[in-house]
């Protein structure tokens, strides 16, 4: 690296991410922010841009990584609300303002939306330029490590704000990847105790056991709704599906009972399912869905500061920038539940 250049891991089409030598980012407008990158974790939706086919959207010559914790170097003009120094955590979709869905207050659902390390560079680089609009203040005494969570611990707390699960609900959770661990501590600090998980994976059922799940479940073995009636005399009330795959929304509909509520949360856009539209009709089921909103950062911010989350235990792995492929391969073969980069290092 050079005063003008920064190492970055660039999305370059085809599942294929290269780290190399790229021009360093510059304040081009007043609203602008320099950071320099500290953590980064990769997610989910990494992994998905990664596939071929693509399951979601990337743009080729793009930095990746949207879960990124940094500390400011530098501000545009027309900045105040954070100062050179400050350690902060990036809100990864950029909003237009002025769209319908922006006007209406859904700005999540921007109809013109910039996503950072999607098409828009992003955090899996030594250095990123990001508007202001997009840096939450991380409050002293939160590990770095823990700090690279923020943004996935953000989406799922705006799944639970629109689901709102109560203590003594019955909650079948889908998938015990990083998300689904993720909503399994925090439905655990908000008290819910009967908490079933339903996953493929030997090793992440046993990680859900000791992270609080009442009783784990495997689908291909297993009748999960038998297996819920043995647990709790009836279904669940509440179904989260934190995987995304095709079948498991309709294993979720047979999973709750009449009058229960669904979470979609997990996201692949190669993904379909098939089900029945009159057995919502006939259960009189609630489908909700979820995308992160700048407005639960800061609840995410103030749960991390809870050590009765325990999500210092979802990182497995952690690489330099260097070793960012070494990751991916990780997350791809589900070694790792969660994998951080230091870009520094």
């Amino acid at each position: 690296m050079t005063n003008n250049t920064m190492r970055a891991a660039v999305f370059k089409g085809d599942g294929r991410l290269e780290v190399e030598s790229v021009p360093m980012p510059r304040i081009e407008s007043d609203s602008d922010v320099l950071l320099k990158v500290e953590a980064a974790s990769i997610c989910g939706s990494d992994l998905h841009i990664l596939h071929v086919p693509p399951g979601q959207r990337g743009d080729p010559g793009t930095v990746m990584g949207h879960e990124f914790v940094a500390t400011v170097v530098a501000v545009g003009q027309g900045v105040e609300t954070v100062h050179a120094g400050d350690r902060v955590v990036v809100e990864p979709n950029i909003s237009c303002g002025t769209c319908p869905e922006c006007r209406g207050g859904h700005e999540n659902l921007c109809a013109n939306a910039q996503n950072i390390g999607q098409w828009r560079d992003g955090g899996f680089a030594e250095y990123c330029v990001v508007p202001a609009s997009q840096l939450h203040a991380v409050p002293d005494g939160i590990p770095i490590r823990l700090c690279a969570l923020a943004e996935p611990l953000a989406c799922v707390m705006h799944g639970m704000m629109r689901l709102n699960p109560m203590p003594h609900e019955r909650v079948v959770l889908f998938g015990a990847g990083a998300i689904g661990l993720i909503f399994l501590r925090v439905l655990t600090v908000f008290g819910v105790k009967d908490i079933v998980v339903v996953e493929t994976m030997p090793s992440r059922r046993e990680i859900a056991a000791k992270l609080g799940a009442s009783r784990v479940a495997d689908p291909v073995a297993e009748d999960v709704p038998a297996l819920l009636k043995d647990q709790w005399s009836g279904l669940a009330d509440v179904a989260i599906d934190a995987v995304g795959a095709g079948p498991v929304l309709g294993q979720a509909m047979d999973a709750v009972r009449n009058g229960g509520r669904i979470l979609v949360f997990g996201q692949n856009m190669t993904q379909r399912s098939t089900i029945s539209p009159g057995l919502i009709n006939a259960k009189e089921l609630t489908l909700f869905a979820t995308l992160a909103v700048k407005k639960s950062f800061p609840a995410a911010l103030a749960m991390l500061r809870d050590p009765r989350l325990r999500l210092d235990e979802l990182i497995s792995h952690e690489f330099t920038l260097s070793q960012i492929g070494e990751g991916v391969e990780c997350m791809r073969r589900q070694e790792a539940v969660k994998a951080v980069i230091y870009p520094g290092r």
